[in-house]
């Protein structure tokens, strides 16, 4: 009888053990940054502005860029972007060192180039008039394009609360805070998918809503962006097309 006890408290033992380490393994999984080409539809109240390009490129060392480019028109209105981002991938935290951006189209024109020093030193080019990021930089900090990749790296590994500072394409400092809250099936111009729905986490006082949709099985990549202010629809961003592309 004791020899059965004995036996029996090895296997509990075991699979104890087994448990555990699956739980470790599933924790401590690694996002693979996989590069990619991705098309967008873009719609305001139902009608078709235009679209969009998202690009994922590795640069070699560990260093990758991720751009997007988008051009709509509506009526009298029209509005054409362009933004990148380089960044390194330390173990699932990225840490950019390059971001651009520029916007030309309906009203004022407006370009911004942030630099993310190896030496901490923040360069941002021009400055904010009013609350300007400061002249360096602290671990964790991010860009308005890395965001969208660190996004990806921690859904993929579980999180479902987010909170990131960020230099804005504005030049401040602002954090950003978003969190998961729930699973949808999505129809857009690429098929249907399950996603991950993710909403920005607003000030009380602001009438603002934001939900991202991320796509699990293309890498969490983001299939669907979706913005209102005020009560009113700004855009929904759709996904049309997906390809992996050749890591060079």
């Amino acid at each position: 009888m004791p020899t059965m006890i004995n036996r029996l408290n090895v296997f509990i033992l075991s699979f104890a053990l087994l448990f555990t380490c699956s739980i470790v393994n599933a924790n401590e999984q690694e996002f693979v940054i996989k590069p990619f080409e991705a098309k967008y539809d873009m719609y305001r109240q139902g009608d078709k502005l235009g679209g969009g390009k998202r690009s994922l490129k590795a640069l070699g060392g560990n260093t990758f860029s991720l751009s997007l480019e988008s051009d709509i028109e509506w009526l009298i209105f029209s509005d054409a972007r362009k933004e990148i981002s380089h960044f390194t991938n330390n173990n699932g935290r990225l840490v950019p060192s390059i971001y651009s951006y520029e916007r030309t189209g309906t009203g004022k024109d407006k370009e911004i180039n942030i630099q993310f020093k190896s030496d901490h030193t923040l360069i941002v080019n021009p400055k904010a008039k009013k609350s300007p990021a400061p002249d360096t930089w602290e671990d964790g900090w991010l860009d308005e394009m890395s965001l969208h990749m660190q996004i990806q790296a921690d859904l993929a590994v579980g999180k479902t609360k987010f909170e990131y500072t960020i230099v804005s394409n504005s030049g401040k400092l602002q954090v950003y805070e978003f969190e998961v809250i729930g699973h949808e099936l999505i129809t857009t111009g690429l098929g249907r998918f399950n996603t991950i729905k993710v909403a920005r986490v607003y000030d009380k006082n602001k009438f603002y809503a934001q939900h991202a949709w991320f796509i699990p099985e293309l890498n969490h990549t983001l299939a669907r962006l979706w913005r209102m202010k005020k009560g009113v629809e700004q855009y929904d961003l759709v996904i049309s097309s997906y390809e992996e592309t050749t890591v060079n």
